[in-house]
């Protein structure tokens, strides 16, 4: 049954209560009731067993609006029957024209987002005045979500942080909360209306510094709502494009004078690949026996302008790195591992004529001329001794002379073919030596002596 709107309208003037009952029946409806868009929701409104003879005159359905006003939604009389202002969408669930009204519970039909608001159902009662009760009706709607890779546009990079991946919810009521874990980003966060009225789209751009660090790693979107039974996670894995990063290998503190063929290499990570090299020194351009070939750094010769700072410097379509190496040059060439003795600093049997080595000494050295000895000895000298210049001096190796006597090295004659003399005198105290651990052997840091060394005439 409809009713005219000024009948209504008297109706409820008719019905409102002028004073709240003072019985102790309370009306029984949910405080919230949820719903999602389009579907149909219920909002139970009941009395219990009245203790005594009560008479329900009606039952009323307002909604508060945002200016605070109420508005009739449903009524239902128990000899009229219901009535709406709205028909077609509300139904009252079980009150019946002619029966006892305890039930006046309402059903809404295709649910709005504007249907959101407290709704208030009330009794009026003779004589105990009227009883309400309020329910706030929810409305949901539940997001779709995705996530992907979010290109890079090609060109020169800032140091600022560019998108790398998005995360869209789209169609939700209330707007979804998104949050990624990946801890070196930052999410920006945009909110617009959604496709449906009274819904949102949530976009969430994880913002990053391109890095080599960031490229393939696998992150993930987390979407949450009220409309879940758990988060949705959404993983997605970053294709980021960065500039050159840029180190430079090759060099192993082993370059001597008149070394050959040694090489630098320009080792560069770069996403997309490289589009050039150049090689340089902090002095400018590159010495005369050096030779750029791309990534590789040739020396023909190592020589003393080759004694400096060497810059790769890297270009990609994103930007550019450089990375250096400084070289020193040794007069002679270090110990290599095959010049080793196989076991315990041994020297070899039999050494040829003019060749020497020695044994037994931390000083290890290869197979070196016999013009070279007397620096030599002085190096391992210095490296193993300690105190002051009279206490190296004394812990000098002997030599055995070409008529076969062995003569300290700090008393040698002066003129010994193929041996200079080493002033000692001369030989500056070395800086304290580490202090090395005792073990079974005896005490190591004591000072380990210098083989003897024996010239063929």
């Amino acid at each position: 049954m409809v009713w005219p709107p000024l009948l209504l309208s008297l109706l409820c003037l008719l019905w409102a209560p002028t004073r709240a009952g003072t019985g102790t029946v309370d009306v029984q409806a949910p405080a919230q009731v949820r719903g999602f868009l389009g579907d149909t929701v219920e909002l139970r409104c009941k009395l219990p067993p009245l203790e005594h003879k009560v008479q329900v005159t009606q039952a009323t359905w307002t909604r508060r609006t945002a200016a605070g006003d109420d508005l009739n939604v449903a009524v239902f009389h128990p000899t009229q029957g219901s009535s709406f202002p709205e028909p077609g969408r509300l139904e009252f669930v079980a009150a019946r024209p002619g029966e006892e009204l305890r039930d006046a519970s309402l059903s809404l039909r295709g649910l709005r987002a504007e249907d959101e608001a407290n709704y208030t159902c009330r009794f009026a009662m003779f004589p105990d005045g009227s009883k309400s009760a309020r329910t706030w009706l929810r409305v949901l709607a539940q997001p779709e979500n995705a996530a992907e890779t979010e290109e890079v546009p090609p060109g020169p990079l800032s140091l600022e942080p560019v998108p790398v991946a998005r995360c869209v919810s789209r169609g939700g009521r209330p707007p979804a909360r998104i949050s990624w874990s990946y801890p070196d980003g930052k999410a920006n966060d945009s909110l617009v209306p959604g496709h449906l009225p009274g819904t949102f789209d949530v976009i969430s751009l994880l913002t990053l510094t391109p890095s080599s660090q960031a490229d393939g790693q696998k992150v993930t979107c987390k979407v949450e709502h009220e409309s879940f039974r758990e988060a949705v996670l959404l993983s997605v894995t970053l294709a980021v494009p960065y500039p050159p990063e840029v180190s430079i290998s090759g060099y192993d503190d082993n370059w001597y004078l008149g070394r050959s063929e040694a090489t630098l290499n320009c080792d560069v990570r770069s996403k997309p690949e490289p589009t050039g090299y150049d090689w340089s020194t902090t002095r400018g351009p590159l010495p005369p026996s050096a030779e750029a070939q791309g990534s590789h750094l040739l020396i023909r010769t190592v020589d003393e302008s080759i004694n400096t700072t060497f810059i790769c410097h890297v270009t990609n379509a994103l930007g550019t790195g450089q990375a250096e190496m400084t070289v020193l040059i040794r007069v002679h060439r270090s110990p290599t591992p095959n010049s080793l003795s196989k076991k315990n600093g041994t020297g070899l049997k039999n050494a040829p004529s003019g060749m020497v080595r020695s044994t037994r000494s931390s000083c290890v050295t290869p197979e070196l001329s016999f013009t070279s000895l007397s620096s030599l000895l002085a190096e391992c000298a210095l490296r193993e001794a300690r105190g002051p210049p009279a206490a190296i001096a004394s812990r000098l190796p002997s030599f055995s002379s070409p008529r076969g006597e062995n003569t300290p090295l700090s008393k040698a004659p002066a003129q010994v073919p193929g041996l200079p003399v080493i002033d000692t005198a001369r030989v500056p105290a070395p800086s304290p030596a580490p202090r090395i651990s005792h073990n079974s052997h005896g005490e190591r840091n004591a000072l380990i002596s210098l083989a003897r060394v024996k010239v063929s005439a």
